[in-house]
């Protein structure tokens, strides 16, 4: 069973920079977000890491790759650590959901936890989904140390729930881009917090 586990948020994209939901889409990283990786990479290189996981979204993906290039490590897929599905928000920017989706937006940034929209994730499904891949990749191992690659909202939602904070606060957590968190599963209150 792995006991530590390291989360980092993928490197930065052009969508990060302009706010934009990108949700599932391919987009690959800008040249600073590449150049940071490099610089995590080598700090992540003294964490002794036994096994990577990855979001099959190519940010995530490009990300593990460059990360992996320090901890030469097989990378492997785990479809559950896949940003939100954002339906048809997806390709908007912050601006534009506010413009176009003003009763979905204000539910949004004062009560997250009751949006529902078709064809995007709740909160709560995101949540259900992010825990069984945490337990898969987690509970199925026989290394005691990996790192999965992922996105924000997949950090959010994990915080939310190790750390007992509320669905609500989910718009509060800042997450930004190459963050790590680590998750000791070996304390009975284990909690996430950010090493680097």
């Amino acid at each position: 069973m792995a006991e530590e586990i390291y989360i980092i948020r993928h490197g930065l994209t052009e969508s990060n920079k302009k706010k934009i939901y990108a949700g599932w889409n391919d987009e690959c990283l800008c040249e600073e977000g590449v150049v940071t990786l490099f610089e995590i990479g080598r700090k992540l290189k003294e964490f002794k890491i036994q096994r990577i996981f990855s979001s099959p979204i190519w940010r995530a993906l490009q990300s593990a790759e460059v990360i992996n290039s320090f901890l030469n490590n097989r990378i492997e897929i785990e479809k559950n650590l896949k940003e939100m599905k954002m339906g048809r928000w997806e390709g908007l920017s912050e601006n534009e959901v506010a413009e176009r989706f003003p009763s979905e937006w204000k539910i949004w940034n004062s009560r997250p936890s009751e949006l529902k929209i078709d064809g995007r994730e709740t909160l709560e499904e995101l949540k259900i989904r992010v825990l069984n891949g945490i337990r898969r990749i987690s509970d199925d191992l026989d290394s005691s140390r990996i790192l999965a690659v992922t996105h924000v909202a997949i950090i959010r939602v994990l915080m939310i729930y190790y750390n007992n904070w509320a669905l609500d606060d989910y718009r509060k957590i800042e997450v930004p881009n190459v963050a790590v968190y680590f998750l000791n599963k070996k304390e009975l209150n284990n909690k996430i917090k950010r090493v680097l």
